[in-house]
């Protein structure tokens, strides 16, 4: 049986169940908001292998959980979900507000298990009691890294409360690029104009702004590079803003989510992964796994993913001048670009989404044996 949707995302697709080994699977109810963000694709990857795992994915959320907190929307969310999660023995919720209508929907009268993919670091009180709330209710909680981990317990989540279960890519998804040049027609750009990239959720912690102070270095000497920003948040308006008092706004480029992540890769010269904190870094790992080298910043999260001077290149957080130097000198050192980046995807194994199915399938046979 191939998995269902309740809803259909454009983005995702069932997961294929083409094995004929006619294996019952047990079912298991994927629960996530509305995102454009890396935890879509974490679910992705989720859903394509959890049957090989024995178990049957079904996703729900995008239609009926809001982005934003409304006590109408999240009441009509929470009766939603009860009448779904009937069908199934467990739920696996992912992100805060999937967090939030499971808590509300469940307490601990049912079985669930919530996946946390940010960082905890706004210092508001009622904020911090959300998340201690939420986590008082499910029967396992997972982080996706170590450093989500240490801002949970922070936070006042009983640290043995978390289990660390390492986020992860679909390198399948990465083996087959579109050619470089098929993808620099597609957007309208000249062959040889330099393209720095970043992909994320457009949030301050992510340093997008730190890359658009970067640029201004860089036009000094590469007046006709582009910095192409893909992702939506928050802080979507204040980067248009800043974006357009900068030097040369026309070669700052929006995609909003670009669910094809893939074409970006291809085309660009070097990512910038700029963040001030990070939890995972599933931007990095897919620009590894797409053998494009990678400046990032010297913090713990990109430590784990990029070797300094073997796999790419590590500068201070919210250092725009070093962070520019860094992405200049990949630039104009092609030869040495092309080294990290077969360094780094020698590397990428490590990061296979298969790897946290295989820690995730224990956990769903705990929720079963209650």
């Amino acid at each position: 049986m191939s998995s269902l949707l309740l809803e259909r995302p454009p983005q995702l697709r069932d997961a294929p169940d083409d094995s004929g080994d006619g294996r019952e699977r047990t079912p298991v109810l994927i629960v996530v908001r509305p995102s454009s963000s890396g935890m879509l694709r974490h679910v992705q990857g989720l859903i394509k292998y959890l049957p090989e795992f024995g178990y049957a994915p079904t996703l729900t959320g995008p239609d009926f959980i809001r982005d934003r907190a409304g006590i109408v929307a999240d009441s009509r969310a929470v009766r939603t979900l009860r009448a779904y999660a009937e069908e199934f023995p467990f739920v696996h919720c992912h992100g805060v507000r999937a967090g939030w209508v499971c808590a509300w929907a469940f307490r601990d009268q049912y079985p669930w298990l919530w996946t946390v993919h940010h960082l905890l670091l706004s210092r508001s009180a009622l904020v911090r009691a959300l998340w201690r709330w939420i986590a008082k209710f499910p029967r396992v909680i997972t982080a996706v890294s170590e450093q989500v981990k240490a801002g949970l317990t922070r936070g006042g989540v009983p640290g043995e409360r978390i289990e660390v279960v390492p986020g992860g890519i679909d390198l399948e998804r990465f083996e087959k690029l579109p050619r470089r040049e098929a993808m620099r027609e597609q957007f309208f750009v000249p062959a040889d104009r330099p393209i720095l990239l970043c992909v994320g959720r457009f949030v301050r912690y992510k340093g997008f702004d730190v890359a658009l102070r970067a640029m201004e270095r860089v036009w000094e000497c590469l007046p006709d590079a582009d910095l192409w920003l893909a992702g939506d948040g928050p802080d979507n308006t204040r980067l248009v803003k800043l974006t357009a008092a900068c030097r040369r706004p026309h070669h700052v480029r929006f995609f909003g989510y670009w669910s094809a992540v893939e074409e970006l890769y291809a085309a660009a010269d070097v990512l910038l992964a700029p963040a001030r904190d990070a939890g995972l870094g599933l931007s990095t790992m897919e620009a590894i796994a797409c053998g494009l080298p990678v400046v990032a910043t010297d913090i713990p999260a990109m430590r784990r993913l990029v070797e300094h001077e073997r796999t790419g290149l590590l500068v201070p957080p919210d250092d725009p001048d070093a962070l520019a130097n860094a992405a200049l000198r990949l630039l104009n050192d092609r030869a040495l670009a092309q080294q990290f980046a077969r360094n780094a995807l020698q590397t990428a194994e490590r990061f296979h989404i298969r790897h946290t199915v295989e820690q995730t399938a224990p956990l769903y046979r705990r929720l079963t044996r209650g």
